[in-house]
């Protein structure tokens, strides 16, 4: 049979289709409604993540409605109704009705793609950098290998009932499972390793990763592979089973073939179930979503890192960086589509840098254990950025890629540090006074056990009574020789008190006589020169990573204001402080 035959029933088809209302409703009219709906309950205005979540979610109903709905349950009806026996006379064959099938779903659904990324620019000035070309191929992929798999369904089925029932089974859990309504890390593990089978999951990664990442369609070749060897047995299977009138039955056992169609992606399922590169991705995904929220900062001190100090301004953050430093009013938050964190006379400063932290164990052999939770204690205390030791091990290069690309959360990873040698900090431990232990930071995050176990271990070590007074007088000589030593928490040792030991250093270098203003810029700007990220790091300045600290109070004034924290910014993303704190009284 020639091409015209396809081409004249394709023909046919898209015109019936058009004049369909219940099509254009499950196309465009109800995906409409959600888009608007989510669009706004997510934030979606001042988030380029949330914003990308809601076009891929709206894709995928329309995706698997066209599918399953649109393919399957309709080709049913058209059985059912006697419209295919119409063309068992004709000189014709099933291949072109289907193919027919096919073409229609895609030509129907292809402008939604445009419709919603329009929308999604016009009515919340989503500007983000968009792959167009790949995004189109994999949901022109993905449109055609459902639509081949609502085809089985109809091929496989003997009446409307046993149509929309499969098709609900179907349409459900790749709906809620696939992380495009309910987000996959909110799951249950085991319902996260199962969602690796569904085709569903892998699409909506596709389409994520286009529109968060800016892949391209080459990234995810797999998937498409996959979706095209299902779109192919999908078709060849639809034929062999084709069904001209109701009356014609198959056997129970046709259904098998549904699971055929569905073999490339068990396959995948089972090599992600080993491989996990699709929960690296999920990780990645959602650590890029929470640093594309805008934020806008209101009615709060600023201390710059520059020297200067602005004492009631703002900041707006937009895609992990600082855009605007407002010095007096600030704009309403709605003008600059931005979540508003209504500072209330506090103070924000560059987060801290610990200069000399390890991340490899002390005998050299391999990584520190616990770097996540010690990466949290960081974090819960303001710590921005490590300048960690030399590490002939490649440990700090490999984290520092993880947090980079957002696989952890972490402080931002500087390389090629030196190995602390100062610590008031660790000479006051030394002395035996263990007030670290009793820091208000050090309470917070850490179990009432962990801290008991140190001091109890601090009993059995050999006091040093003058061991802080010859520290403060050797930091007095430094500062007024011109040359303060990068401030570590590091160098408290054996305490580990990762994240409030640094606090409370500088907390005892105001204590030994150095201005608070110094002792401030040499734990910010001062730090991130020294690690060479003085362009990045270290001030607030129009342009640099949004890697922020709002405390209560004015460190200025008085720098125990460091430890009463309100806000924490991580490359735009705000830190979840309190959940961090959780996690780790309930590890220990």
């Amino acid at each position: 049979m020639g091409l015209r035959a396809y081409a004249a029933y394709i023909k046919v088809t898209l015109k019936l289709t058009l004049r369909d209302r219940v099509v254009l409703f499950f196309n465009y009219l109800m995906p409409l409604l959600f888009f608007i709906g989510f669009g706004e309950g997510l934030g979606a205005g001042t988030s380029l993540g949330s914003m990308s979540q809601t076009v891929s979610m709206v894709l995928m109903f329309g995706v698997l409605g066209t599918g399953f709905f649109g393919g399957g349950i309709r080709a049913t009806m058209d059985r059912e109704a006697g419209i295919l026996r119409r063309f068992k006379v004709a000189p014709i064959s099933p291949a072109p009705l289907l193919v027919a099938s096919l073409v229609t779903g895609w030509a129907v659904f292809f402008p939604s793609v445009f419709f919603f990324v329009g929308l999604a620019r016009w009515r919340y000035g989503w500007d983000q950098p968009l792959n167009l070309g790949s995004l189109l191929l994999v949901v022109s992929v993905g449109v055609l290998a459902f639509r081949s798999m609502g085809l089985i369904i109809a091929s496989v089925v003997n009446s409307m009932q046993e149509s929309q029932i499969i098709a609900q089974l179907l349409y459900m859990p790749m709906l809620l499972l696939s992380g495009a309504t309910v987000p996959l890390q909110i799951l249950p593990e085991w319902i996260q390793r199962l969602s690796q089978f569904l085709p569903a999951t892998h699409l909506y990664l596709g389409t994520q990763g286009i529109l968060v990442r800016g892949e391209t369609a080459w990234d995810n070749r797999t998937a498409i592979g996959a979706m095209l060897l299902a779109m192919a047995a999908g078709l060849l299977v639809s034929i062999k089973l084709f069904r001209w009138e109701k009356d014609e039955k198959v056997k129970p056992a046709a259904k098998l073939w549904l699971a055929g169609v569905l073999a490339p992606f068990l396959l995948m399922g089972a090599w992600q179930y080993y491989d996990r590169e699709n929960d690296r991705k999920l990780r990645i995904l959602e650590r890029q979503s929470r640093r594309s929220q805008t934020w806008l900062i209101r009615d709060v001190r600023i201390f710059t890192g520059d020297g200067a100090v602005i004492e009631r301004g703002g900041v707006l953050i937009r895609r992990s960086r600082i855009e605007r430093v407002y010095d007096g009013a600030t704009p309403d938050p709605k003008e600059v589509r931005a979540q508003l964190l209504e500072a209330g006379g506090r103070t924000l400063l560059p987060a801290l840098i610990d200069s000399g932290a390890a991340v490899i164990r002390p005998d050299g052999k391999g990584p520190a254990p616990g770097i996540e939770a010690m990466f949290s204690g960081y974090l819960y205390c303001g710590v921005g950025a490590l300048h960690v030791m030399r590490d002939p091990l490649g440990v700090a290069d490999r984290l520092r890629r993880q947090v980079d690309e957002g696989e952890m959360l972490g402080p931002e990873i500087l390389p090629g540090g030196p190995a602390p040698s100062f610590s008031l900090a660790a000479a006051q431990a030394a002395s035996g006074d263990l007030a670290v232990l009793r820091h208000g930071l050090a309470q917070q995050f850490f179990p009432a056990a962990y801290l008991q176990g140190l001091a109890a271990a601090a009993q059995a070590r050999t006091k040093a009574p003058q061991a802080l007074p010859a520290a403060v007088a050797k930091l007095r000589e430094m500062w007024q020789g011109g040359r303060l030593p990068p401030p570590s928490g590091a160098a408290a040792g054996w305490l580990q008190l990762h994240g409030p030991a640094l606090v409370h250093e500088l907390e005892l270098w105001v204590s030994a006589g150095i201005p608070a203003r110094e002792v401030l810029l040499a734990a910010t700007a001062g730090a991130a020169a020294r690690a060479g990220a003085g362009g990045r790091l270290g001030r607030v300045r129009p342009g640099l990573e949004a890697t922020l600290l709002v405390v209560d109070g004015d460190p200025l004034e008085d720098i125990r204001a460091l430890g009463r924290i309100h806000s924490v910014f991580v490359r735009g993303e705000r830190v979840p402080r309190s959940e961090l704190a959780g996690e780790n009284k309930n590890s220990k």
